[in-house]
């Protein structure tokens, strides 16, 4: 890749800039010869989603050129970079993440890797989220260190790579890195190469791969959440979808569109009924 072919990539994340997921992303792509920004939260903020934060002043730090942590959410820091940080030097790709665990079916909504990728994307920017699944047996260990995710960052981080690679090599032809107004989600799951049966492109699922769940403390009175799985792994996975492709050992790259707006004909029947009321005005 020449000087004149440089991607300029806006990397974040909400695990946090010194994240094992974040800094494995970093320097595959620097190793491939992208130009790379990172502005990424000083801490773990998983679970934000486009939370923005509007009432006291955000703490910035440089770290090395072109690499800074502020103390906020995913959202914030793709907003200070691309208005305020790289306002004159605006990337051409935001990729958020590797995020420590997989971002799949209902729990997008709630995603800050997910939420920092929309963020860019409504303010006219390609973004792709990246994750990378966890074993449950793993969750179980003491302390829980999740050794195979660990093992899959550098490969998921190799393979975001040929995904971008892919996406300039038809740059031409499409008119833009990505249509406008979508996303991609890509999951890698824990798994050794030899195990991965490939790559899929399936819908987001209405599932939960993971559910959050509450109890109460004996000690406090309060109510303590935890995260649980949503599925069982020992037992097939019924509905199509990016979940179903997760747990059988798939790559998933999935195109997300965020929209307020149902589709086509979908609220229609609503519509009716709400202009036949009769409202007093």
């Amino acid at each position: 890749m020449t000087k004149a072919d440089e991607l300029h990539v806006l990397l974040t994340n909400d695990d946090g800039h010194d994240a094992p997921g974040i800094q494995a992303m970093r320097t595959t792509l620097k190793s491939r010869g992208y130009r790379v920004s990172m502005v990424a939260p000083s801490g773990e903020q998983s679970a934000t989603s486009m939370s923005t934060t509007t009432r006291r002043n955000l703490a910035l730090k440089k770290l090395e050129e072109n690499s800074w942590h502020l103390d906020a959410q995913p959202a914030d820091t793709v907003l200070v970079a691309l208005r305020h940080l790289l306002e004159d030097d605006p990337p051409d790709l935001v990729l958020s993440g590797i995020n420590f665990g997989p971002n799949l079916g209902v729990g997008l909504h709630a995603s800050g890797t997910i939420g920092a990728a929309i963020v860019a994307l409504l303010h006219g920017y390609p973004a792709i989220a990246v994750s990378a699944g966890m074993l449950f047996h793993e969750a179980q260990q003491n302390p829980r260190t999740f050794p195979s995710t660990l093992r899959v960052l550098a490969p998921a981080a190799e393979f975001t790579c040929s995904v971008i690679d892919s996406l300039r090599s038809s740059y031409e032809q499409s008119g833009g890195l990505l249509p406008k107004g979508i996303l991609l989600n890509i999951n890698y799951p824990a798994l050794p190469r030899e195990q991965i049966r490939g790559v899929l492109y399936p819908e987001v699922s209405t599932g939960h791969m993971i559910e959050l769940g509450y109890h109460r403390c004996d000690q406090t009175g309060g109510v303590v959440p935890r995260y649980y799985p949503g599925v069982d792994p020992n037992r097939p996975h019924t509905e199509e979808g990016d979940v179903r492709a997760h747990l059988e050992g798939y790559i998933t790259i999935s195109p997300v569109k965020p929209s307020w707006n149902p589709a086509a004909g979908e609220a229609s029947e609503l519509l009716r009924r709400l202009e036949e009321s009769d409202f007093p005005y």
